[in-house]
């Protein structure tokens, strides 16, 4: 299936199974309530400041998670990590895989009653931890975001539909609707037998990603499939649904691409230091993408491919 031949809407069952991955997608609508400077990179703010209002509601243990008794049922690490019964052997560490916040805004200086607004996903078990991730961003509002304490204040929330789940005071959960990554995939396969399809990547945030043990500087055919299914084969595995890793035979191959690095600093509480993040932006034109891999690089505009993605890296859409 090449798109434009007539795209086949039910998918093979291998391929179905592979993304029943639940998600939920919420945009959230802020209007800042102060003049103030916001962080360029707000995806890392939103972020370490969801994670400090969480600690400092939940934690019992002096935020020494390795010495806590209490980690397996604790909500800090429900919602921040990922707990999962089973994990694909090339997973380490506690990577956070339950959610991803996106935002691209990266305007600083803002007068009161300015909007911007984020997006929350949540996969998996974590969309029932959705009045938890409404409390750290409400109260993360009250105490500041960013070394200036900006604060805001949630003016809206709205579904992937555009239905608000706000009704002044009150949160409306009959219009909190998850959905499946396939009925995504669907859906955008749908649009792109109307547009028409060049096969391009084009990546809005930097996407880190390694190959035969390095950190590349440029897009390899096997560096982005193998992040990809690999995303794929983590939310699987933290959906409970397991497969074995999808292991083509060949990969579409690079027609062209435009790749320039860049680095996001920010500042980690855990390390008490700043770190450095690094990826690549721009864009890589494969030479056809067919339906073997079409429903897998429609997932990955979702799912977001490479590490750092819970830092807002690796999202991408195909053009």
């Amino acid at each position: 299936m090449v798109i434009g031949d007539g795209v086949k809407l039910i998918l093979p069952r291998p391929q179905r199974e592979r993304l029943n991955i639940p998600y939920i997608k919420l945009k959230f609508c802020l209007v800042v309530t102060e003049d103030c400077v916001l962080p360029r990179d707000k995806v890392s703010a939103l972020r370490g400041g969801m994670g400090e209002m969480l600690l400092r509601q939940n934690c019992i243990s002096d935020r020494d998670c390795k010495k806590c008794r209490y980690k397996a049922p604790c909500i800090v690490y429900k919602v921040l990590y990922t707990q999962m019964k089973r994990k694909p052997a090339f997973m380490q560490g506690d990577d956070s895989t339950g959610y991803l916040i996106e935002c691209e805004n990266q305007r600083e200086s803002f007068r009161a009653g300015d909007r911007f607004f984020f997006f929350l996903t949540l996969f998996g078990d974590n969309i029932v931890y959705f009045g938890q991730y409404l409390q750290m961003f409400y109260q993360l509002g009250v105490e500041g975001i960013g070394k200036d304490a900006a604060r805001y204040v949630i003016s809206d929330i709205k579904n992937i539909r555009g239905d608000s789940l706000l009704r002044g005071s009150q949160i409306v959960m009959a219009d909190y609707c998850p959905e499946t990554v396939y009925d995504y995939v669907v859906r955008r396969m749908r649009e792109l037998e109307r547009t028409g399809c060049r096969n391009e990547l084009v990546f809005h945030t930097p996407v880190c990603l390694k190959y035969q043990g390095k950190y590349i500087r440029e897009f390899q055919p096997e560096a982005v499939f193998q992040a990809l299914f690999r995303r794929i084969m983590m939310l699987d595995y933290f959906s409970e649904v397991y497969m074995d890793q999808f292991e083509p035979e060949e990969y579409p191959q690079i027609v062209c691409q435009k790749a320039d690095m860049c680095v996001v600093r920010r500042y980690s509480s855990t390390q008490d230091s700043r770190v450095s993040l690094r990826g690549m932006t721009g864009s890589v034109r494969f030479h056809g993408i067919t339906e073997e891999y079409l429903p897998y690089v429609l997932a990955g505009e979702l799912l977001h491919i490479g590490k750092n993605t819970s830092f807002g890296f690796g999202r991408y859409t195909l053009e």
